[in-house]
């Protein structure tokens, strides 16, 4: 059984608050482009001779919901992983578990930049997986210490 205090539960909460983060920068992005992505779907859906209706907003909501919620379990797996490799590592600096996030975010990024065609929204992505770092120590409990913190470090 998994205990409470081990770097992989720490991972998984912070990976969580990563998710959160980034499913709703996903909303955000995709809410900025819910016009040209409804009329886009409307005018695919009349080449069919189907009459679209009000099905198409449902269905443009249904697509954030699940892009939220594919982000948010991304999220949360990644950052468990993030805390079996902090494990693996034996306790290693916080400078290297900083620059494990911070690869993810720039993967992450680099990404949602190229898909969403901002800057903004892909540096988003990098400073909400910035946050799983103190998250993570604010979560970590190591055994017999306690709760770790940045100046234990």
């Amino acid at each position: 059984m998994v205990e409470q205090h081990d770097p992989a539960h720490a991972g998984v909460k912070a990976g969580r608050v990563v998710g959160l983060l980034t499913a709703l920068l996903v909303v955000i992005s995709l809410f900025r482009v819910q016009e040209s992505f409804v009329g886009r779907l409307v005018s695919l859906i009349e080449l069919t001779g189907i009459d679209p209706g009000p099905s198409v907003t449902v269905y443009f909501y249904l697509y954030v919901g699940g892009a939220a919620l594919g982000r948010y379990a991304l999220c949360y797996i990644v950052g468990s992983l993030i805390g079996v490799v902090y494990d693996w590592l034996d306790d290693p600096p916080v400078a290297v578990l900083a620059g494990i996030a911070l690869l993810a975010g720039l993967i992450d990024g680099a990404a949602a930049a190229g898909d969403t065609r901002s800057i903004l929204i892909g540096l988003g992505y990098v400073l909400a997986w910035l946050c799983y770092v103190p998250v993570f120590f604010w979560l970590f409990e190591d055994g017999d210490r306690g709760i770790r913190r940045f100046e234990e470090r």
